[in-house]
């Protein structure tokens, strides 16, 4: 009664007269006080909210970084659905909507990663310093406008912190519970002069593994990591901002995960550990060193039309690995592996201020790179390489022995202009177009020889026979290709009301064609080393539609996309089930699905955090696929397998993420804060093949962290649970390497507790 007289003298007040703005003290009391923090992006390369941004987005930010225990991509991948890495015996592949690399040099990753701004292209980059972040951000699908033209999957933007107006000191530790697992993490910022701040930060990691290699008598793989990073921000005019980071990190691993876990002609006389387990057995103390640079220079100039940005980047890596090649305890193949790459980039970038009736981003790149790898090994082919004589004496008898040799390189130059405009068609419809132009030119070169062991002259015929059965011979291999795209983007944004924004975008992605490293051979054929050293681009069109909610008056998120992406010309690198990789342009893929995101703050002390996605993966054409061992599906006169509507590695049907943090007060100044996480993936294949051997089993794994704090954050003491049931789950699968039947496959983290403290002043 009180609200319809309120309106009925409203409605007989003289026009001109205005009442008080007094609100409703019953609606007061009524009306949730309760308001989730707003998360800023630069997903569009300008500061936004991320409910503004048509795109599908995570974000993690520093506190829900240290509160998950996320200390690089790996952990990422487990709290972001439809986004996996996983560590090969080589490299790292990454995954988003289950569209990856496979462990190839030759290859870019599918997932554009980037640092600060800067491109990090190659797999070893995502072993590189994850410390001192402010932001993580990943985004689905292809972004080749603003983020370039290997994002034909997605990108992750990783944002350091910088330096802060007030002097900061940051010191966190972390302890194994009953395992080895040491790890220093110390920052200092502030201001040193009225224009000029600096940031350091600095982080030292020891960490024993979680699978025993009884032949080395330790647990595998190792890490010891030093990083170090240096931020200086100076802005000697107001406007404008200059940056400089310079960053450096050295790893050194102790062997892999990668163990037999199928019987083979070889490992069946040996009697060695083929459970799935946390066990394995090889005869190589295997290594792996890291030391890899990314610096940058951004500086941005602020008119009143927008603001010019140049950012600089200068990053690279040199790796030297020992690797067995069939991961057992025979010595059929040590590798060992150097590689060297350095990168430079340049962008200049205009953006408007944003908010106006046209707003544009318009910039130019160019990046010229180069890569060296080599890589030798003793080889000791047995009979069991070849064939499986069911006789062990025979099996195991040394056919022939060489050494042989590879050489790659791979120069490539790359410049591209790019325009992206938004207009404001009414207050509620907004419309962004935009295009990308990329011309690249890359030259590549594979040298493959076979020595007699121990000398630099040319195997003698016998062993050049038997290995032409394993489609091992020398050859050298040169191309020069240029490649030139044009990448469209269409999205239509509608403003449903001022809690609900919904998007439909349309945009096309590339990836760049290049040249294999890893080839054995010069054959020509559907698999041949001659026919595919050469590989195309690869492309996507994606369409998808979305929406952004905040809820029960902004305590609540929620966030909802589909996705429809249909590739061509696939690049694929997959065992050949013998010695080497395949590389092609696997034909043509559709993706598609739903991802789901919400954050709830259910009340002061409780925040609830899901997502949710579904994958639907399909091969539309695959025609000379790989096949497994008695895979019915194999041409018996290719050898290949037409993989037409199967699904690929790697894509689970469902992933899903919830986490609930409760946060209680114990006195005035100290709280207790208690975290527990629950991450799960259904069933999928760890090959390309589509072995059942490689088929890990859906599985949940559970996590936890309880913390004490003071409120303002000077101290804290955590003990925190990753993978708290233990569950022993694959990452790559393959079948053993120069060994008749076998399969083999690597591993993820084990159950970990551990201890972690911070103080701060």
């Amino acid at each position: 009664m009180r609200r319809i007289r309120y309106l009925a003298c409203l409605l007989l007040l003289p026009s001109g007269i205005a009442l008080p703005q007094t609100p409703d003290p019953q609606a007061d009391t009524d009306r949730p006080t309760r308001q989730l923090e707003e998360v800023l992006v630069t997903a569009q390369m300008r500061a936004e909210s991320l409910g503004d941004v048509p795109v599908s987005v995570t974000a993690l930010g520093a506190d829900k970084l240290n509160e998950a225990g996320i200390e690089n991509l790996s952990d990422l991948s487990e709290y972001t659905p439809n986004f996996k890495l996983v560590d090969s015996g080589l490299v790292p592949n990454v995954y988003m909507r289950g569209i990856g690399s496979g462990s190839n040099q030759g290859f870019e990753l599918s997932v554009g990663i980037f640092a600060d701004g800067i491109h990090l292209g190659r797999a070893h980059q995502t072993r590189t310093a994850f410390m001192d972040v402010e932001r993580v951000e990943v985004l689905r699908g292809p972004q080749s406008i603003l983020f370039g033209k290997n994002a034909i999957a997605g990108a992750i933007s990783l944002i350091s912190a910088k330096p802060g107006d007030e002097l900061e000191v940051r010191l966190s530790g972390i302890q194994g519970v009953g395992e080895d697992k040491d790890e220093v993490t110390a920052s200092i910022s502030g201001p040193l002069s009225e224009t000029l701040g600096a940031r350091v930060a600095l982080r030292y990691r020891n960490e024993d593994g979680y699978v025993f290699n009884p032949e080395q008598r330790r647990d595998e793989p190792s890490a010891k990591e030093k990083s170090a990073r240096l931020v200086l921000g100076w802005s000697p005019y107001e406007s404008v901002d200059t940056q400089l980071k310079l960053e450096k990190t050295d790893r050194n691993q102790g062997g892999r995960t990668l163990q037999i876990t199928h019987e083979s002609a070889l490992t069946g006389c040996s009697g060695e550990d083929i459970e799935r387990n946390d066990v394995r057995q090889t005869d190589t103390r295997e290594s792996d060193e890291l030391n890899a640079f990314n610096n940058s220079f951004n500086a941005s100039k602020h008119f009143s039309a927008g603001t010019l940005t140049s950012t600089t980047g200068w990053s690279g890596f040199d790796n030297t690995e020992y690797f067995d090649a069939d991961s057992s305890t025979f010595d059929t193949a040590e590798f060992l592996s150097i590689e060297d790459f350095e990168q430079f980039s340049q962008e200049f970038r205009f953006a408007s201020p944003g908010g106006e009736r046209i707003d544009y981003i318009a910039g130019l790149y160019y990046q010229r790179s180069e890569l060296k790898f080599a890589e030798s090994t003793p080889l000791n082919v047995r009979t069991g390489a070849v064939q499986d004589t069911g006789l062990c004496l025979l099996n195991t008898a040394v056919l022939v022995q060489a050494d042989l040799e590879r050489e790659y390189t791979l120069d490539s130059e790359a410049a591209s202009a790019f325009l992206q405009l938004t207009f404001s068609l009414t207050q509620t419809l907004r419309s962004t177009v935009g295009v990308r132009y990329v011309s690249e030119q890359k030259e590549g070169f594979r040298r493959f020889d076979i020595f007699e062991p121990g000398t630099r002259s040319s195997a003698n015929p016998a062993t050049i026979a038997v290995l032409e059965q394993l489609r091992i011979n020398s050859h050298r291999l040169q191309g020069e290709r240029d490649s030139n795209v044009l990448l469209p983007l269409v999205n239509l944004q509608w403003d449903a009301s001022d809690n609900i924004m919904t998007y439909l975008s349309y945009t096309q992605g590339a990836k760049s064609g290049g040249y294999d490293a890893r080839g054995n051979n010069n054959e020509d054929g559907p698999t041949g080393g001659r026919t595919n050293f050469e590989f195309d681009d690869e492309q996507a069109d994606a369409w998808e539609l979305g929406a952004k909610m905040r809820l029960a008056d902004g305590a609540a998120d929620l966030n909802i996309a589909l996705y429809n992406v249909e590739y061509s010309e696939m690049q694929v690198s997959v065992f050949d089930g013998v010695a080497g990789f395949n590389v092609t342009n696997a034909g043509s893929a559709l993706t598609r699905g739903i991802e789901i995101d919400s954050r709830w703050l259910a009340t002061d002390w409780l925040l609830l955090t899901g997502a949710v996605a579904y994958l639907d993966f399909e091969w539309l054409e695959y025609k000379d696929g790989p096949c497994f061992p008695g895979s019915p599906k194999e041409d018996a006169n290719t050898g290949t397998c037409d993989l037409s509507g199967e699904v690929n590695q790697q894509t689970p049907e469902w992933t899903a993420s919830l986490s609930g943090t409760i946060t209680l007060p114990l006195g005035d100044n100290v709280k207790v804060e208690f975290t527990a996480d629950a991450n799960y993936r259904s069933e999928h294949f760890t090959a390309g093949d589509l072995d059942p051997r490689g088929l890990q089993d859906s599985v949940t794994k559970y996590n936890a962290r309880l913390r004490l704090a003071q409120v303002n954050e000077d101290w804290s003491l955590a003990l925190v649970g990753k993978n708290l049931t233990d569950e022993l789950t694959l990452g790559i699968g393959a079948q053993s390497g120069l060994d008749v039947g076998g399969y083999r496959a690597s591993t993820e983290p084990a159950k970990t507790v551990y201890l972690e403290a911070s103080v701060q002043f």
